[in-house]
């Protein structure tokens, strides 16, 4: 049986829950504060998935969020176009005082070397900076 290698990427945010958690499962929000992900602001195409340009996937990406924001349960899924989804980048929120922990998992996608891999996990934290900053203004 075959694994993957994961690492997930944790910030605390000084916001209310239902603040942090609506904004992450509005998939039309995330190029908003993901600057390092996405190029561009995103576009509904349906009631479900949106469009987004995500250089890094080689353009043009649809994208979809599945979740509860009642229990902090965000999974977002995204595919180049005309590709099914894959598995979900899962992320959770919980609740910690008054504000949140946002945990954002992360899967080593094959072919990735040690540089590549820690270059997005290190982007990854600074995504989350920006999400921090957007909901502590």
């Amino acid at each position: 049986m075959a694994t993957t290698v994961t690492d997930t990427a944790r910030i605390t945010i000084d916001a209310p829950f239902e603040q942090v958690t609506s904004d992450l499962a509005d998939p039309i929000t995330h190029p908003e504060w993901a600057t390092e992900f996405f190029s561009g602001q995103a576009r509904t195409t349906s009631e479900q998935e949106v469009l987004a340009n995500v250089p890094r996937m080689g353009g043009e990406v649809h994208m979809k969020v599945d979740g509860d924001p009642t229990t902090g349960r965000i999974d977002i899924y995204l595919a180049p176009l005309g590709v099914p989804f894959g598995p979900p980048l899962p992320v959770r929120v919980l609740p910690n005082g008054d504000g949140v922990d946002v945990l954002f998992t992360l899967a080593r996608a094959p072919g990735l070397t040690d540089t590549e891999w820690e270059a997005g996990l290190a982007s990854m934290q600074r995504e989350l900076e920006n999400l921090k900053r957007r909901h502590e203004q």
